[in-house]
């Protein structure tokens, strides 16, 4: 069964409103910068299914999270089916996020009070997204859409927590952009950062971090 629910899912992207997005087929390379996101308060972090041995060094990664930092919540995107969903589960996943919405996935999530992060566009697409029990719906490509994008589409839709991630700068002020614009999370990919030195990638995440947080209520 999954360490956490869906429940508690949502309530630390809301504590700690920054996830990485991030793949490599070197396990040692991986570990080092989930520990260095770790360090600098993140407490979800997707591991993206975008290589051949994406299961295999998830399911080590996911070993070394419990063994090492056991309220870390590691999660499993680029999902498109249930049986990708499934596997990822079986193999420890504690949240799985897609691109896209399947009503399939939801259903696989739901039976395991799993949290379910299926991307949508659309006014109509977040709304389905929600209706089908997404704990958070990711709006994607977000920097395609704009912060202002996603403030139209909170005026219908205020009580929606939204993850917005796809090309999004991991610059503070464009975490301020988002965030008051009504992101619950934001997703940036780990490759935008400097990765190949942990002392400087543990800082640069704090102080995206350090602009997110002060404004947890206005996606509460």
């Amino acid at each position: 069964m999954p360490r956490f629910t869906a429940a508690h899912a949502l309530d630390q992207a809301r504590q700690h409103p920054l996830i990485p997005v991030f793949y490599h087929a070197e396990e040692e390379y991986a570990r080092r910068v989930l520990a260095a996101s770790y360090e600098a308060g993140v407490r979800l972090f997707e591991f993206t299914n975008r290589g051949p041995q994406a299961l295999e060094i998830f399911e080590r990664l996911q070993r070394f999270v419990e063994a090492d930092y056991p309220d870390l919540l590691l999660g499993a995107g680029t999902i498109f089916t249930a049986e990708e969903a499934g596997r990822f589960i079986e193999a420890g996943a504690d949240f799985v996020i897609q691109p896209i919405t399947s009503p399939d996935v939801a259903a696989v999530c739901r039976s395991y009070n799993l949290a379910w992060l299926p991307g949508a566009q659309t006014l109509n697409e977040v709304y389905e997204a929600h209706r089908l029990g997404a704990t958070l719906v990711k709006l994607f490509p977000s920097a395609y859409l704009s912060p202002e994008y996603l403030r139209i589409l909170r005026g219908p839709l205020p009580q929606v927590p939204i993850m917005v991630t796809g090309g999004i700068k991991p610059t503070t002020a464009c975490m301020h952009e988002w965030r008051s614009a009504g992101a619950t999370c934001v997703g940036i990919d780990a490759r935008l950062l400097d990765t190949t030195d942990e002392t400087l990638l543990t800082a640069q995440v704090r102080e995206l971090l350090s602009m997110l947080q002060p404004e947890l209520a206005l996606a509460r």
